[in-house]
């Protein structure tokens, strides 16, 4: 049964298996080795060893020391792990681990040596299941040679009977399951061992000894390899396995008993979950410029899959904590982390924990957290429960810092889980804490920028609409979706005279260039305005405006010129406006060229006589440009629609309609700016001075009205 075991296991090894007699040369060279070296096998049977894969530099001492040992019987190299440098077959040199061991056989000497690529380690790891069959026939029918090539693998192996009795382990083995010898691992149950380990699978249920691929291929089930994740209840260490069984048949095909193999893979999983999370860390602190929720997101991603809990603080402006998230697997148990936060002092004491942290901008990692000191920081004893029930295994603390600036601190606790936070931990929460670091920054620049550009638009744009005497005047401006930057539209009332001006335009480009676009032409306009009292001759002055300035200045611009019941409205490259009735909604005023873009250019006034309850409507192309669910544009037609009907309203009810038709609509932010403006002929003052019952007195039945939409829409009325 021994050679055949022997077989067995080397069927599933992944290692270069070399064998070679008392001359030095080849006679065995099994596949692993072929992909090792780069040799075929008959290339190489029969063949010196040292001038296959010993370095032409490391040839004579390899000589030597085989000479010694035949001559003495001594090895100092056999059976112990070593690395050495070998040479593959295009010539070039790397390093391999090996254990060479020697047997007597009769009255000559062979020679096996396993090796491993490590500078291709993984590629040898996924190769561990290589066949090793070119030693089948050289090594059948012997005890010691069964344990000469088992005994050297580097993964744990283990024969287990139909009773769930060991009958084999390598020395890998013993190792890996705690035990310091193989009589007292034979002598503990598989049962007893597993008592010892938390497990659980790669998707977070847990393991029973059932779930085993051994066990299960002893009740006669098929039981394909497994990956199981250990905490060791009594030390919290981690480990990842890979378990793969298979069965060994009687001669009469029963299973007499099965053989695993467990394959560590613990570096290997922790690399791979620890990009997982990171990737999933930073897409998260990337998806919003509210750091808070975001920091929030972040803490509850980081449970279970880095620590039980999480917790997230941050430094105010005076030094003071603010705490921004706290989370737990179990969201019922966040109780006892506000009831903890009670205990805390206002000021954190500088030598110690998170306030050590904020002082020095160095990670604190607690491998063990052991019960004095809780006792030791308790105030009273409901203090000491409430530690005691957080179940405190295993703490970091780390910063979260922006070059020499501490923002504020990530505390991970491992407690429920069982196991020890270590090094690898603090690496990760430390990556994690810098990305959430520039997070927190962005969004601070973000908001910075964004409340300059809220300051600024507002001062381009009339703090009020003035109260015209026979008018009502509303208004409404949505920037677009990116806060932080001045939009491009705009617009402006003013009283030059015995008459009003209103202008309503859209500069190109976005931020501090249109700001300066945008002051240009209304100074350019107002200042004009108090000699040139034509609509088409101030747009003719903008225009000239535009193209004294070095680089390419354009932009559209409606003005408009109010006197009495009368609109001179001009138009240069901008939306026509609506005049809206109760009869109809129709476009009013001719076409113009744009701004500052085209030489030899005109513009004509165009006069319209405004009906009582008639309302001028002005606007920008973000109204019509805005973009529903579908894809499709607002348009014209839907502005039409929208207007229709409300011809005796009020200039608030229009905007209002406005507004609620271009809100139903549109889906998701404003990808550009939106505004438009009202002027509505108040019935009441048109038949006064019909009758000249007042002839200097307008009535005004409106009354100023600022409207600011949750931050991002600004409408006026009057």
């Amino acid at each position: 049964m021994a050679s055949t075991l022997a077989e067995f296991i080397i069927d599933r090894a992944y290692s270069a298996v070399v064998s070679m007699d008392e001359q030095g040369l080849v006679t065995a060279w099994n596949p692993s080795a072929e992909a090792t070296f780069g040799h075929k096998r008959d290339q190489v049977i029969g063949r010196p060893v040292a001038e296959v894969i010993v370095p032409e530099r490391l040839r004579a001492a390899h000589v030597e020391g085989f000479r010694r040992f035949l001559a003495s019987g001594e090895g100092r190299v056999l059976d112990r792990l070593l690395e050495m440098t070998a040479l593959r077959a295009d010539g070039t040199e790397f390093p391999v681990e090996l254990t060479i061991s020697a047997l007597r056989d009769g009255a000559g000497w062979s020679f096996h040596a396993f090796m491993r690529d490590v500078s291709e380690r993984k590629e040898a790891e996924r190769e561990h299941d290589r066949l090793v069959a070119e030693l089948h026939r050289a090594l059948r029918g012997s005890e010691r040679r069964f344990e000469a090539i088992v005994g050297s693998l580097g993964d744990a192996v283990t024969i287990r009977d139909r009773e769930h009795r060991f009958l084999y382990a390598n020395p890998a083995a013993i190792a890996h399951l705690g035990f310091s010898s193989w009589e007292e691992l034979r002598d503990t149950t598989p049962a007893a061992i597993m008592e010892d380990f938390l497990v659980f699978a790669e998707d977070g249920r847990e393991i029973r000894m059932a779930d085993i691929p051994s066990v299960r291929i002893l009740r006669g089930e098929p039981a394909e390899p497994l990956l199981i994740r250990t905490v060791n209840r009594h030390n919290g260490a981690q480990r990842w396995n890979l378990l793969k069984a298979a069965p060994l048949l009687d001669e009469d095909g029963e299973v007499e008993a099965t053989i695993m193999i467990i394959e560590e893979v613990t570096e290997r999983k922790r690399v791979e979950l620890q990009g997982i999370f990171l990737a999933e860390a930073s897409a998260l602190l990337a998806s919003s410029l509210d750091y808070e929720q975001t920091l929030r997101n972040v803490a509850e991603l980081a449970v279970p899959e880095v620590a039980d809990w999480c917790a997230v603080d941050l430094v105010d402006e005076d030094g003071d904590r603010v705490s921004v998230a706290v989370a737990h697997v179990d969201p019922a148990r966040l109780d006892l982390a506000k009831e903890l936060r009670s205990y805390e002092p206002e000021r954190l004491d500088p030598r110690q924990g998170l306030g050590l942290v904020f002082r020095t901008g160095q990670s604190l990692l607690y491998p063990e957290i052991p019960d004095d000191l809780l006792v030791e920081g308790a105030v009273d004893e409901r203090h000491l429960e409430l530690l005691r029930a957080v179940g405190f295994r295993s703490a970091l603390v780390v910063p979260v810092r922006l070059g020499d600036r501490i923002l504020g601190a990530l505390t991970l606790v491992s407690s429920d889980s069982g196991r020890v936070l270590d090094e690898f931990d603090r690496k990760l929460a430390e990556q994690v804490a810098a990305r959430a670091a520039v997070a927190i920054e962005n969004s601070r620049l973000y908001s910075q920028r964004s409340s300059i550009a809220r300051t600024l638009q507002q001062s381009l744009l009339p703090e009020r609409l003035p109260e015209i005497p026979g008018y009502e005047l509303a208004s409404v401006y949505l920037p677009a979706m990116e806060g932080s930057l001045v939009g491009g539209d705009f617009y402006d009332v003013w009283s030059v005279g015995d008459s009003w001006m209103m202008i309503i335009g859209d500069v190109t480009g976005k931020g501090v260039d249109a700001a300066a676009m945008t002051a240009l032409v209304r100074h350019t306009m107002r200042t004009a305005s108090e000699f040139l009292t034509s609509p088409a001759e101030l747009l003719a002055r903008v225009d000239a405006t535009l193209k004294q300035r070095p680089s390419l200045s354009v932009c559209t611009a409606l003005c408009l010129r109010l006197q009495d019941d009368r609109a001179t409205i001009a138009v240069g490259g901008h939306p026509l406006p609506l005049y809206v009735t109760e009869q109809r909604v129709s476009a009013v005023g001719e076409h113009g060229p744009l701004l500052g873009a085209f030489a030899e250019v005109s513009w004509q006034d165009i006069a319209v006589e405004l009906q009582a309850g008639g309302t001028l409507v002005a606007y920008t192309d973000g109204i019509t440009d805005a973009v529903g669910g579908t894809g499709t544009r607002f348009g014209f037609e839907r502005l039409c629609d929208a207007l229709d009907g409300v011809g005796d309203r009020s200039a608030a009810e229009v905007i209002g309609r406005l507004s609620e038709a271009l809100a139903k609509f549109q889906t998701g932010a404003h990808a550009d700016d939106t505004a438009a403006i009202a002027i509505h002929r108040v019935a009441a003052a048109a038949a006064a001075e019909a009758n000249a019952s007042e002839a200097d007195s307008h009535a005004s039945n409106g009354q100023n009205h600022d409207r600011r939409l949750a931050g991002a829409r600004h409408g006026q009325t009057n």
